[in-house]
Order: C-alpha cells, then structure tokens, then sequence
C-alpha cells in the first residue's frame, strides 16, 4: 500500500492494531490478572487481526497492485528471484541486530538493578525520541522506489534530500517536546533517585545524538535498498555493529567503568561509523549501478 502511495490504510490499520493491543493488555493484565502472557495474547491477536484484513484489502481491484485469486497464486521465480535478493540480505542485517541487542543487554544486566531500569527506561522514551525519523524513512523507502522503479535517479537524490531535511526537523521537535516534559515523564516510573538520574543523563544525551547524527545513519540506507543496494546495507550495518556497538560497549561500559552509559555512548559511536559509510556510498554512484545489474 504504501508503495502504491496510500499510506493513509497502513495508518488508520496501525492505529486499529495498536488499539486492540493496549485495550486487551488492560483487560487481560488488570481486569483479568494474567501475567506476562496476559502482554502476549492481544500482541499476537492485534498482528494477527491486521494481517488478515490487510490481505482482505488486497483483493481491491481498483487498486494497482491487488490480488486477483487467493486460490490460484503461482509462483514467478524471476519476480521471487528479485524478492529474495532484497529480502534476505535485510533479514539477515535484522537478526544480527537483535542478537546485538540481546547481547548489549546482557551486559547491561551486570551493572545492576538500576542499570536495568534506566536502560529501560532509555529505551522507551528513546524509541519516541526517534518516531518522527522512523516514519519519515518508511517515506522515503517508497518513494525512493518509485523513482528508482522510472530510472529517474535526479529525483531519487532530490526526494532524499528532502526527506533527510524533514527527519532532522522531525527529529529536533520530537526531542524537545521529550525534554519539556522529561521531569514528568520520569516521575510516571517511580524510580528510585539514582536510576533517575542515570535515565535523565542517557535521555538527554540520547536526544542531542539523535538530532545530529541519526538521520544519515538511518534514512540514507532506505535510499540505497531501494535501489537494490542491500548487500552493502546489511554488510556495514552488521560489521558496525558487531565491532562498534557491542564491542565498544564492553569495552566502556565494562572496562573503562562507565557502565550503563557507556552502553549508550558505544551506540552512538555505530551509529556514526554508518552515517559515514552510508554518506559516502550515497555521494558515488555505485549504488545507481545496482538497479542497472537488477533490471
């Protein structure tokens, strides 16, 4: 839908998942007194529901991308082909980053309970922190298509550096809106005065990262997936992580005794080793060549 340029029903059925997932973990978790799979279920259900309606509403024949017989799909190994090519380089960079992410906090766990909790705290108001940038690149990945899909690569590297501008500007609101009310925000986790002060340091410093040097490390590559660059994607995102985030979080956070915080400073330091690859890959035209090899 999105790459048809209605992003309004990806939207409106996010909204419609989001509901059921918050209004069934009420129910299950308070009303009900589930444990953790009372978190669970309405997760599962919520995905599952948005995943059925969502192929329903692909069978609209008014739309140019629709599904004409559930019962008759064929395969077309050549369009399965190119399918793969994207897909798989992008799920493999996924699952290297989770794994990352598993190990990151395994590390985190050994600093303490309130390491833990300010981490976690980091985290939740870090992922609004960075909403508006992620939903300005979900934009760019289909638009950067369409114009990678008409060979018009003038409008590919216009609409990016359009998009880039949007993020930063997105980016800058979000943060300052966070820390307007940051002291509210962490009182509504009753934490104890060291874990807050902990989150208060990594939000603050998650903020001014996020400003300055998010956007190129994590807009730019939606651009070069488009055009069908995902091996050099997955390649840097994973030896970036691997060797910057986790390994500079050990040796932070353990060694030099910087602790949760030094976690944090070690994320940044990725995400800076990919902006600088992605940058430069983007000023070249290597990546133009990619689409010509895949047509």
């Amino acid at each position: 839908y999105r790459a048809m340029g209605d992003s309004k029903t990806p939207m409106i059925m996010s909204l419609i998942m989001n509901i059921i997932n918050l209004t069934g973990n009420a129910l299950l978790l308070y009303g009900f007194g589930f444990g953790i799979e009372g978190a669970a279920i309405p997760t599962t259900i919520s995905r599952a529901f948005a995943g059925i309606v969502m192929i329903f509403l692909l069978s609209n024949k008014k739309k140019a991308l629709h599904i004409r017989n559930y019962f008759n799909l064929r395969f077309n190994f050549d369009c399965l082909k190119k399918i793969l090519y994207l897909a798989i380089p992008y799920s493999v960079e996924n699952s290297m980053f989770q794994l990352g992410k598993i190990l990151v906090l395994s590390l985190v766990s050994s600093f303490g309970t309130a390491s833990i909790a300010a981490n976690a705290v980091g985290n939740s108001i870090g992922s609004f922190a960075i909403l508006g940038g992620v939903s300005v690149g979900y934009a760019l990945s289909a638009v950067s298509a369409q114009c990678v899909g008409a060979g018009d690569f003038v409008q590919v590297r216009f609409y990016t550096k359009k998009l880039l501008g949007y993020a930063y500007i997105a980016l800058f609101v979000m943060n300052c809106f966070i820390w307007s009310i940051l002291g509210t925000l962490l009182k509504l986790y009753n934490l104890s005065p060291e874990t807050s002060k902990m989150a208060l340091t990594i939000i603050l410093y998650h903020g001014i990262c996020s400003i300055v040097i998010w956007a190129p490390s994590f807009i730019i590559p939606n651009t070069l997936r488009a055009a069908n660059d995902v091996a050099f994607c997955m390649w840097v995102a994973m030896i970036s992580m691997w060797t910057f985030r986790i390994g500079s979080s050990y040796l932070l956070g353990q060694y030099f005794g910087l602790g949760v915080f030094g976690v944090w400073i070690a994320m940044t330091i990725d995400w800076v080793a990919r902006g600088a690859c992605f940058v430069t890959r983007y000023r070249g035209n290597t990546w133009e060549l990619k689409t010509l090899e895949h047509r």
